[in-house]
């Protein structure tokens, strides 16, 4: 979550509101190190306030720009924030805030206080990688370019354990409930072949009861595991339908 540098016009950043007066809130700016930066009342909110303790509170976590950064004096924007941008950017905070405490793990594996490893690795990791979350996607999935990017064998040791202890890879799961009726005297074993051929092609098949069934599925992209369950009911439906049958499925949202 550190950073180091000069704040950027117009660039968000995650403050918590430390004090709050009748014209203006006093935040700290976390990510570089809780410097301090000040929100004039007219940047609060796009409407008139009337009393700015009705749109801010002490200790709040908000997300401002950056309006002007001249000297020590920073002067930050909360209504110029869209609440899409204000989400994303939280959002992002609370995954930096989450990494560095495995980079403080890390550290620790090495005898090194939080301090101490920011000096030695932290803000060269930033520097290389960007945001901390990546270092440690990079050790969990890639973990070779960290040494191919210049990073200490003993840091690269220390930073892909942590992953392996930490990073479970995502997995999403789809399901489709299906309606199978077949009326030909064979009827249950079209259903079982069409149903077997989905398995086949990597479904799970579960019978609820007569004529319910339901197919699902997993993966690690989401649309890929939706998009491969719905055209492998699509031919189950098909297959029923061509014999004579009546089918229909539906996505479980």
């Amino acid at each position: 979550m550190r950073r180091i540098g000069k704040r950027k016009k117009y660039e968000l950043v995650v403050c918590r509101v430390t004090r709050l007066y009748p014209n203006s809130a006093q935040v700290e700016m976390i990510q570089y190190d809780n410097m301090k930066g000040m929100v004039h009342v007219s940047e609060v909110a796009k409407k008139w306030v009337r009393d700015i303790r009705e749109f801010l509170r002490e200790s709040q976590y908000v997300v401002c720009k950056v309006m002007s950064a001249e000297d020590h004096t920073i002067s930050l924007s909360v209504k110029r924030v869209h609440k899409d941008e204000a989400n994303r950017k939280l959002n992002e905070f609370k995954r930096e805030k989450r990494s560095e405490k495995l980079l403080e793990m890390a550290g620790k594996s090495l005898k090194m206080g939080l301090e101490e490893t920011y000096k030695e690795i932290g803000y060269k990791l930033q520097e290389e990688f960007g945001p901390l979350t990546k270092v440690f996607e990079t050790a969990f999935k890639n973990p070779e370019l960290l040494t191919r990017k210049g990073v200490p064998k003993k840091w690269a040791d220390a930073l892909i354990a942590i992953a392996k202890k930490s990073f479970v890879e995502k997995t999403y799961s789809a399901m489709a409930r299906l309606r199978l009726v077949c009326y030909r005297p064979d009827g249950i074993e079209v259903i079982k072949k069409a149903l077997e051929k989905a398995q086949k092609d990597g479904m799970n098949v579960r019978y609820v009861s007569a004529p319910k069934y339901e197919l699902s599925n997993s993966g690690k992209n989401f649309r890929e595991v939706e998009s491969a369950l719905e055209a492998v009911a699509a031919e189950v439906v098909k297959a029923i339908e061509k014999a004579g049958g009546e089918a229909s499925f539906e996505l479980v949202k």
